[in-house]
């Protein structure tokens, strides 16, 4: 006859099971979000640039065709901008998620200890997470994810509008009014990316490390009072 103990056991482990398949079914719910944002974005996007060559081949790059662009590319950028930040939205909820699952599989590896080496996926709630699918840290991961891919996208409209404006405005010529444009890509580069590491960082300071790996674990000896962080280039690549 089971004991009280095991049948707490049992009861613990089927709301576990329960749970991780939950996050699992949350996390595939973000990443098909993120994929119809980024579809939706690129779609607006193509389609805008095919209108925008008929007008320039029916205008000769005339002033209709200026005033077009000075209307379309700004809504454009806007639905960038939108989609950025929701891309980051769910990546971040995708972290969350993703952790959730590595704390259940830690219950697994300490209800059954013997089940760790047929496990694909990190125990550990830090960068381990990450790590074990062989991402590593560079500064040029964050624009392999979908956010990264839609804040460059959205930039290069916003140099083309800037090109276009102070070509406009400031009648300049082409190889002033291309510079112009090629810093306005590049400062809103900089600014997206900087919002996506604040978002992140933020989110990563009210998370709690529950099960460090080892590494982390060694990294952060001597520092109690500090939480162990994961680098957020790993974790931002997952969308």
């Amino acid at each position: 006859m089971a004991t009280g103990e095991d049948k707490t056991s049992d009861k613990t482990l089927q709301c576990l099971t329960t749970e991780h398949f939950v996050l699992q079914t949350a996390r595939s719910a973000t990443i098909q979000e993120a994929n119809s944002r980024a579809d939706l974005f690129l779609t607006a996007v193509s389609s805008a640039t095919v209108a925008l060559a008929f007008v320039a081949q029916v205008t000769r790059m005339g002033q209709p065709f200026v005033f077009f662009s000075l209307i379309l590319l700004p809504c454009l950028y806007f639905i960038g901008i939108v989609t950025f930040v929701r891309a980051v939205q769910v990546a971040i909820e995708d972290m969350v998620l993703a952790r959730g699952m590595a704390r259940i599989r830690h219950y697994f590896v300490e209800t059954a200890p013997g089940v760790e080496k047929y496990l694909i996926h990190s125990r550990h709630d830090d960068e381990a997470l990450l790590v074990s699918k062989a991402l590593h840290s560079s500064h040029w991961q964050s624009f392999m994810s979908t956010a990264g891919m839609v804040s460059v996208v959205a930039s290069v409209i916003a140099g083309v509008f800037a090109g276009v404006l102070a070509k406009a405005v400031a009648v300049l010529g082409i190889i002033p009014a291309t510079g112009i444009g090629m810093l306005v890509f590049a400062v809103s580069v900089f600014a997206l990316r900087r919002y996506q590491e604040a978002r992140w960082n933020a989110v990563e300071h009210m998370l709690d490390v529950r099960f460090p790996s080892t590494t982390a674990a060694s990294r952060g000896a001597g520092r109690s009072d500090e939480r162990v962080e994961s680098t957020p280039e790993h974790n931002r690549a997952s969308l």
